[in-house]
């Protein structure tokens, strides 16, 4: 079978892709290979990433995941896809490799700032980065700060944010508290956030 094919029995099931990744068969995982490497790679190069490193931190998520998918952290959820969930892992650690290269003065600064259309500032990873970089009357302020930000937002974009960050809920969950469609939602959190970020560097 060529690698290409290996994906064609998962095509219309996640749940057998997930059983057989538990079962650690070599074509579920040349089928994760071929398709986080299709999403993950071409993001973050188009986005100034080295080719080489990227493909050096997709092992590096590969053997995350296959931690996760081993000692039963991930479990399988209808309504998250699996190369979804790859790919938050795989963000979120290149996101913190930019972190410390930004210490390290090898980036700057303003080019992690523009990188928020796969996990808005303000979700987890800012309280995660606001904990790890700043003494405990800094991080008072910036909390104080984020919360006037957030009470400055309407009604309906605060709940959406603290249903998505702070309650955990799906996107669809959310779309149908309001209403709406999914990729609507999706839209909505993304400016609801774009707001918070404009208001908090008021």
């Amino acid at each position: 079978m060529a690698p290409q094919d290996s994906c064609i029995r998962y095509r219309d099931s996640d749940l057998l892709f997930y059983e057989e990744l538990l079962l650690e068969k070599h074509e579920a995982f040349t089928c994760l290979y071929l398709q986080t490497y299709r999403q993950c790679i071409p993001h973050v190069v188009k986005r100034g990433s080295d080719q080489e490193q990227a493909e050096d931190l997709l092992q590096e998520c590969l053997a995350i995941f296959v931690s996760k998918i081993r000692d039963r952290s991930f479990v399988y959820q209808d309504e998250t896809r699996i190369t979804t969930y790859f790919q938050s892992i795989y963000i979120n650690q290149w996101k913190k490799s930019l972190s410390v290269a930004a210490r390290r003065g090898e980036v700057s600064l303003d080019s992690i700032a523009d990188l928020d259309e796969d996990r808005d500032a303000f979700g987890n990873d800012l309280a995660e980065n606001i904990s790890q970089d700043y003494d405990e009357d800094e991080r008072s302020w910036i909390f104080r700060k984020l919360d006037r930000a957030f009470q400055l937002l309407a009604e309906d974009c605060r709940k959406v944010l603290r249903w998505f960050y702070i309650e955990d809920r799906s996107l669809r969950d959310i779309a149908g508290e309001l209403g709406m469609t999914e990729a609507s939602a999706t839209v909505k959190r993304f400016r609801c956030a774009k707001y918070l970020r404009e208001k908090f560097h008021l």
